[in-house]
């Protein structure tokens, strides 16, 4: 095709598409607007209801995934590292006053055992 056969087609169908609006009457227009509001409105719900699906679940993987990447791996326990806990300082060191309080704790157990009964 040619440019001058394009043009002359595009030129024969605007002349039919205006001479088709020239005749159509004022009740069907009107109700050719009223079905192309309608299916525009349908059509918008129906995205509005498939966005938030979509939305929720892209949110969830994405969480998910940053949940199992962004973990930290456990230290592996190795001899440095158990010879590194062994030696470090504990919270409570043993001297013989905490022993003597360990082997005298069934004592204290029994005496707070009698005064519960004692008194109440």
């Amino acid at each position: 095709m040619t440019n001058h056969s394009k043009q002359t087609l595009e030129n024969n169908l605007q002349q039919d598409l205006q001479c088709l609006e020239n005749d159509t009457e004022a009740r069907d227009i009107f109700r050719l607007a009223q079905a192309r509001n309608k299916a525009l409105s349908q059509d918008s719900s129906d995205r509005k209801r498939g966005f938030l699906p979509a939305l929720s679940a892209s949110t969830a993987t994405i969480l998910l995934v940053a949940f199992f990447f962004f973990q930290e791996a456990p230290v592996p326990l190795n001899k440095e590292t158990i010879s590194e806990l062994n030696s470090a300082d504990s919270a409570f060191e043993f001297d013989n006053e905490n022993i003597e309080l360990y082997e005298d704790l069934d004592f204290y157990y029994w005496l707070a055992d009698n005064e519960q009964g004692g008194t109440g």
